[in-house]
């Protein structure tokens, strides 16, 4: 009898749904700072004025040894972004490991205790965020797939950069 009252409450109780399961995009990426896998300091407040791609992987993540490759390689031709690669891993060994195998010039922001991948609502890895010079969120993507690369991506850039 008591879970049917409860059952009620909580189907009666939209607002009860929690903030973070709504979708971040048009809204003000959460601010974070944390360490660098290799030393300093990486805070989103800093990175305001020019547009950021935030990209969550970990260690055991087949599709990051895809995309974080991928990324590498946009950066390379895009001087208009900054492009950082959010570590969940809690040993940074593991992190430093699979860069080992899956070479790449990206900053690497280690995220160990999932404050930065609870605040965007990670679920899979892995998740990018576009964020443009103001702070806003204006993408999101889960997943990689060979064969559609980064498109969507670069077209969320184009849109935002004219690029």
């Amino acid at each position: 009898m008591i879970w049917i009252a409860w059952l009620g409450a909580a189907l009666a109780a939209p607002e009860m749904i929690p903030a973070s399961a709504a979708d971040l995009v048009g809204r003000t990426a959460p601010a974070f700072d944390a360490e660098m896998l290799d030393g300093g300091t990486f805070s989103l407040e800093n990175e305001r004025g020019t547009p950021i791609v935030l990209s969550f992987w970990a260690s055991w993540c087949g599709p990051c040894r895809l995309e974080l490759p991928a990324l590498d390689a946009l950066q390379k031709t895009r001087d208009d972004i900054t492009i950082y690669a959010v570590n969940v891993d809690r040993d940074p060994n593991r992190a430093r490991g699979f860069l080992k195998q899956v070479p790449m010039e990206l900053p690497v922001v280690w995220d160990p205790d999932s404050i930065a991948l609870g605040q965007y609502d990670v679920l899979s890895m892995p998740t990018m965020f576009l964020i443009d010079e103001n702070g806003t969120v204006k993408f999101r993507k889960t997943g990689f797939s060979q064969q559609n690369g980064l498109k969507e991506l670069e077209a969320a850039l184009a849109e935002l950069t004219g690029q």
